[in-house]
C-alpha cells in the first residue's frame, strides 16, 4: 500500500484557490500527496516549473485583482496538454462557454457540477495512472445480452459498501444465470471502467446497426447525452448576462428544452412500453443532470402509463424544476434535509422562486401548464407544502406528476452506503405514506391508485 501510494504521489494535481466546498470535493478524490497547493500569484505562475509536470490544474475565483482570462492564459502557456478546470460555489459571472473559450478546458459551478467534475476528474486520473487508479462507468442493463461476447470488463456495484466487484472479463460472455438474477432483482445498471467505456460504445454501436439495419442510440449512449445536453443547456440558462435575455434567446432556450424532450424522452416510442422504459431508466446514478433527466422522462412515462397530462409538457417541467437550485448557497444544498436549521429550510424552499425568477429573467414563454408544474412541484396535496401551501385539486396533475416523478428518482437511484429499492417497491412506500399519513399527504391518493393498478401484478406482489 505505501509503495502504491509512492508511485500515485508522482501524479500531482496543481490546486490553487480552491473555495472550502470546491477544496471538500477534491479531497475526497486526491490523496495528500497528489495535491500540490499554489498560491493565485500570475507572476510566479509564469515562472514556475514543475518536475514532473502536473497531470491537470485545478483553479478557483481568483482574489480581486487578479484576470480569470490571464489566469487561464498563463496556465495554458506553461501546461499545454495538461487539462485546466475552474471550480467555483459562486453562480455570479458563472459563462461556462467563456471560460473555455478563453483556455479552460472546462469550468464547473459546484455543487450543482459535483458529479461532473468528480466523475472528470477520476476518469482524467483512470488515464494517466494507466488504470492504477480506476474510474467506473454506469451503463444499461438492457444494452447488453447473456452469451453476448464482451470485448470489456463487466463490475457490480454494492452501494452499500462502496464496492465494485468483477462479473466478467474482457473477452468472456456475461452469464446467463447472473444476467437473469439482476433482472430480477431489477438492479437495471452495471459498470465498466471509464478507459474501456468507449469499447462499449463500439460494440452497443455494432449491435444496434446490426438489429436496426441503420444508426441507433443504446440506452447507456443516449442517457450519457442527454446529460450533457443538459449540461450546455444549463450553462446558458445560469449565464446571468443581462444582454443575452432577450426574447430571441428565450425562445431558444425553449427551443433547445424542446428538443431534449423530443429526442431523448418522447421519441415516438410505444406508449404501452412505459413500464419496460421506466425499469431500464431507473436505478441510476445521482447528479444534478442525471435527476433533471430522469425526473422528465419519469413525469412523462407516468402521465402515458395512466392517460392524464401532456407528456411532453410534463417532462418540459421536469428538466427545469430544479434550476432554482443554482441561488440557493452551497452550504445549505449540500446539507441533508433532517440536518438543516429553521432558517435554512426557509433558505432551500425559495428554489422554486428562483427557478421561476430564472425563467422570467430568460424570458422564456412556456405553456401555462409547464410553469405551475414547475411553481407547484413542492406543494401537498394536504397543504402542507411550499411555496403558497396550496391544497388538493387546486395542485395540477402536471405538478403531481413532476412532484412524484421527482420523488420516485430519489428514492431508486444508486447512493453510496444505503440498498437499492425497486421501483414497485419504492411506489409501495410513496402509497403507504400517503394512505397512512393524510394530514401530511404529499399527493393524491387516486392518482397513486391508478399508478399502482398499471404496474404488472407480480411486481407488486414480489416486493
Amino acid at each position: 500500500m505505501n509503495e502504491e501510494k509512492k508511485n500515485l504521489s508522482q501524479y500531482r494535481v496543481v490546486v490553487c484557490g480552491l473555495d472550502p466546498l470546491c477544496r471538500e470535493i477534491m479531497n475526497a478524490i486526491l490523496s495528500p500527496e497528489q495535491i500540490l497547493d499554489i498560491p493565485y500569484d500570475l507572476e510566479k505562475l509564469m515562472e514556475q516549473v514543475f518536475t514532473p509536470p502536473p497531470v491537470m490544474l485545478l483553479f478557483g475565483t481568483p482574489p480581486d485583482g487578479i484576470n480569470l482570462t490571464e489566469v487561464a492564459q498563463v496556465a495554458r502557456m506553461q501546461n499545454q496538454s495538461q487539462p485546466i478546470y475552474y471550480l467555483t460555489s459562486k453562480r455570479a459571472n458563472f459563462d461556462r462557454k467563456n471560460f473555455q473559450k478563453n483556455g479552460f478546458t472546462d469550468a464547473f459551478l459546484v455543487p450543482i457540477d459535483t458529479d461532473t467534475v468528480s466523475q472528470t476528474v477520476k476518469d482524467d486520473l483512470a488515464r494517466v495512472t494507466k488504470g492504477a487508479l480506476r474510474s467506473y462507468r454506469q451503463v444499461q442493463l438492457i444494452d447488453l445480452r447473456p452469451n453476448e461476447k464482451l470485448e470489456f470488463d463487466t463490475f457490480m456495484y454494492m452501494p452499500m459498501n462502496k464496492k465494485h466487484i468483477k462479473m466478467s472479463e474482457s473477452g468472456d460472455e456475461l452469464d446467463e444465470k447472473q444476467y437473469d438474477k439482476l433482472k430480477k432483482s431489477q438492479v437495471n445498471a452495471i459498470h465498466v471502467t471509464s478507459d474501456q467505456i468507449q469499447k462499449f460504445y463500439e460494440f452497443s454501436a455494432a449491435k444496434l446497426k446490426n438489429l436496426q439495419s441503420g444508426e441507433g442510440l443504446s440506452e447507456t449512449e443516449r442517457k450519457d447525452r442527454m446529460k450533457g445536453a443538459i449540461r450546455n443547456l444549463m450553462a446558458s440558462v445560469f449565464n446571468d448576462d443581462s444582454s443575452n435575455a432577450t426574447l430571441d434567446a428565450g425562445r431558444g432556450i425553449v427551443t433547445d428544452c424542446q428538443q431534449i424532450v423530443k429526442n431523448f424522452i418522447t421519441d415516438g416510442k410505444d406508449g404501452n412500453a412505459w413500464y419496460e422504459k421506466m425499469l431500464a431508466v431507473s436505478g441510476t446514478e445521482g447528479g444534478t443532470y442525471n435527476h433533471s433527466g430522469n425526473v422528465a422522462t419519469f413525469g412523462a412515462l407516468f402521465s402515458l402509463a395512466v392517460g392524464l397530462g401532456k407528456p411532453e409538457e410534463i417532462a418540459l417541467a421536469g428538466l427545469l424544476h430544479d434550476m432554482g437550485l443554482a441561488d440557493i448557497s452551497p452550504s445549505v444544498q449540500s446539507k441533508p434535509e433532517s440536518e438543516r436549521s429553521k432558517l435554512e429550510h426557509e433558505e432551500y424552499q425559495k428554489h422554486v422562486e428562483h427557478t421561476l425568477n430564472v425563467i422570467k429573467f430568460r424570458k422564456m414563454i412556456l405553456p401555462d401548464t409547464v410553469t405551475k408544474a414547475v411553481a407547484q412541484h413542492h406543494e401537498r396535496w394536504s397543504g402542507t407544502g411550499y411555496p403558497k401551501g396550496l391544497a388538493g385539486p387546486r395542485i395540477t396533475v402536471e405538478a403531481q406528476m413532476v412532484a412524484l416523478a421527482d420523488q420516485f428518482d430519489y428514492m431508486t437511484m444508486t447512493k453510496e452506503g444505503r440498498p437499492r429499492m425497486t421501483p414497485a417497491a419504492a411506489f409501495k412506500v410513496i402509497f403507504q405514506q400517503n394512505l397512512d399519513n393524510p394530514s401530511t399527504a404529499q399527493f393524491d391518493l387516486e392518482l397513486l391508485k391508478k399508478l399502482m393498478t398499471v404496474f404488472p401484478e407480480d411486481e407488486m406482489v414480489a416486493s
